[in-house]
């Protein structure tokens, strides 16, 4: 297993590994209801939010790579992937000249342009299901406040069905868990229901809130999608973990309250 920043060749199998590993009650049920009988949609579906949000400067991927014999070749494989969104003051300055600041929106408008001609046929008829995280973020952007918007957030985790249970999806976290200590800020998530017991398990024990909340949230039907926090640990902290070593006492987790 290796875990190693994403490259722009990468995208395809980025793609691809997100079409098969991501058909869940948000990506799949919700927002694309049509893919079995459209899977190329769905497939093309990440491929243009990849290549879009590739471009964006508060993004940075990682990649889980194996290798496989292909044509009689050791060639790697792309075999999960992690989209981190940097929040606060741990999103990077954009230089005036960087080229991205033209390009994220050429790609914004290249997707357009593509989806007017050749329609996705895989999503929701309904306009707002069929894109509704950005209509449905101001019902619960304000578990992001005070220090807890500074953040890193990981916004997709995503392991090829042939290499789960190995261990990529662990290490694809344990990427941005670290990045965050050092920074001394939180690691934050939205979970569906397949990964709460996995984030859970890796240590995101604060439990805020559901990305369902409020009247008109056009994800009120999601049946899913806790909000979870992971805070980094401080010196006390440490001091107390050590004191309940030294007296073999449990620490509860969180009841899920602020």
């Amino acid at each position: 297993m290796t875990i190693r920043p994403a490259r722009y060749a990468d995208l395809p199998a980025i793609a691809a590994v997100c079409a098969v590993a991501l058909e869940d009650e948000l990506w799949g049920d919700l927002m694309h209801p049509l893919r079995a009988k459209f899977p190329t949609d769905f497939a093309q579906f990440w491929l243009r939010r990849t290549r879009e949000n590739w471009w964006d400067y508060t993004r940075v991927w990682y990649v889980a790579t194996t290798t496989e014999y292909i044509d009689g070749k050791e060639q790697e494989v792309v075999a999960g992937v992690a989209e981190w969104e940097l929040r606060g003051s741990v999103q990077p300055a954009m230089a005036w000249w960087d080229p991205r600041k033209g390009i994220k929106p050429a790609m914004a408008l290249y997707n357009s342009l593509s989806l007017f001609i050749s329609p996705n046929r895989a999503a929701n008829p309904h306009p707002k299901l069929a894109s509704p995280l950005y209509d449905s973020f101001p019902f619960f952007q304000h578990h992001w406040r005070g220090e807890r918007a500074n953040t890193y957030f990981l916004d997709v985790l995503g392991v090829h069905p042939k290499y789960q249970g190995r261990g990529y999806g662990k290490e694809l976290v344990q990427w941005g868990i670290e990045q965050a200590q050092k920074q001394d800020v939180c690691v934050s998530l939205i979970s569906l229901a397949a990964g709460y017991g996995f984030y859970i398990w890796i240590g995101f024990d604060k439990e805020v809130g559901v990305c369902t909340e409020g009247e008109g949230n056009p994800l009120a039907d999601l049946g899913s999608g806790w909000i979870l926090f992971k805070d980094p640990l401080r010196a006390n902290d440490t001091d107390e973990v050590e004191e309940d070593r030294n007296t073999s006492v449990r620490r509860p987790l969180t009841d899920g309250s602020e």
